[in-house]
């Protein structure tokens, strides 16, 4: 599926510009009421996830994440496949630390149902700015 496709039913550029801005209501709008968020540690594949299920559960959770001291920026290309999206984020928090995270989004009915993030420890040149 293409991206104009994929985009038809998910507004990526709107999504990545909820994901940059780092704002909670514009993000949550993009999950189904029983949508499912996984958190996986890189340097842990084998450790326990972080779950989440609901829009209840997956509002507190985007609420934290975007209240912290941080600049994020989606990089390079999204790959969209026929039901999902993949992208890296890459976060610099305000002490200078950074994060990779690698996303994949499954999506019904123009809808996140499931997503994947493995997040990861960045270099100092792979933070974004700002």
């Amino acid at each position: 599926m293409t991206a104009q496709n994929t985009t038809k039913t998910l507004d990526f550029g709107a999504l990545r510009g909820a994901i940059e801005r780092r704002d909670p209501d514009a993000l949550l709008g993009f999950y189904a009421d029983d949508a499912e968020l996984r958190v996986e540690n890189a340097a842990l594949p084998d450790g326990k996830a972080f779950e989440l299920r609901g829009r209840a559960q997956i509002e507190r959770y985007l609420r934290a994440v975007c209240d912290q001291e941080m600049a994020c920026a989606v990089r390079g290309e999204a790959v969209f496949g026929e039901r999902s999206v993949a992208f890296v984020e890459a976060c610099r928090y305000g002490d200078g630390s950074a994060i990779s995270v690698e996303t994949v989004l499954e999506v019904a009915a123009g809808r996140i149902v499931r997503q994947i993030d493995v997040v990861a420890r960045a270099s100092q040149d792979e933070g974004s700015e700002g």
